[in-house]
């Protein structure tokens, strides 16, 4: 009698599994097209196109221009939510034109920077710009000076990323007030950005004028970095870039 019940359990087993195979083989496709799936799909779909509709038309009509669709922008944002990309969102129109017009900037300067990292880069440069009190035409032409928004530059000195900053000589600063925990951090395109503009606000500070600061930041001789980022900063204002934001 026992044999017989775990006979039956065990063929009724079988002929379960097998009829599972038979469906997913036959209708696998008609199932990944259910309507399940669809409304899946369409919901998917529809949260994309809030987050685009919340960005000031100078993003959407930036990405456009380099060939990047709006959506792709959303999508990766929503896969990477730690990103500083996810700061877009929150920055009123004008801040969103200062990040358009640093992308599109970043791209013309370094064609090998594709148009994510480039959004990424600009949208770090506003936000600690802001959090470290550091004039954005400042940073944005400090970054430039430095590698030509490469975030993974390095100079034969040991100086790393968007910002060429030495870990050996700033790590202990970048751990405890930037979040970076070690030198690989600095090809990171945002923690690059945001250890440079972090220095960049002590040296501020400590010095009291910028050309000096400046002068501390490259540690050599200031006169040609000075002219260097000076120009730079009159050549971002000229793409269109507010000074004064």
């Amino acid at each position: 009698m026992i044999r017989r019940l775990l006979r039956d359990f065990i063929l009724a087993i079988v002929m379960v599994c097998a009829a599972f195979v038979l469906v997913h083989t036959l209708l696998g496709e008609s199932l990944d097209n259910s309507p399940v799936n669809a409304v899946s799909e369409w919901s998917r779909d529809r949260a994309v196109a809030d987050r685009v509709s919340q960005l000031d038309g100078t993003v959407t009509a930036t990405l456009r221009v380099m060939d990047f669709e709006p959506e792709a922008l959303v999508e990766w944002q929503r896969e990477n939510p730690e990103s500083v990309l996810r700061r877009l969102w929150s920055m009123d129109p004008a801040n969103q034109k200062n990040a358009s017009v640093i992308a599109l900037y970043i791209l013309h300067q370094n064609r090998n920077v594709d148009p994510l990292t480039a959004w990424r880069e600009a949208v770090s440069f506003v936000h600690y710009s802001h959090k470290y009190d550091v004039p954005l035409t400042l940073a944005v032409a400090v970054g430039n000076t430095e590698s030509h928004f490469d975030p993974k530059a390095r100079s034969s000195y040991g100086a790393a990323g968007v910002m060429q900053v030495v870990w050996r000589v700033h790590s202990h600063l970048l751990m405890a007030h930037a979040g970076l925990k070690t030198e690989g951090d600095l090809y990171h395109p945002e923690k690059g950005v945001s250890a440079g503009v972090l220095l960049l606000s002590r040296y501020m500070k400590a010095c009291g004028n910028t050309k000096r600061a400046l002068g501390r930041y490259c540690g050599g001789g200031v006169e040609r970095y000075w002219a260097k980022v000076n120009r730079g900063m009159k050549q971002v204002v000229s793409y269109g870039l507010n000074p004064e934001i």
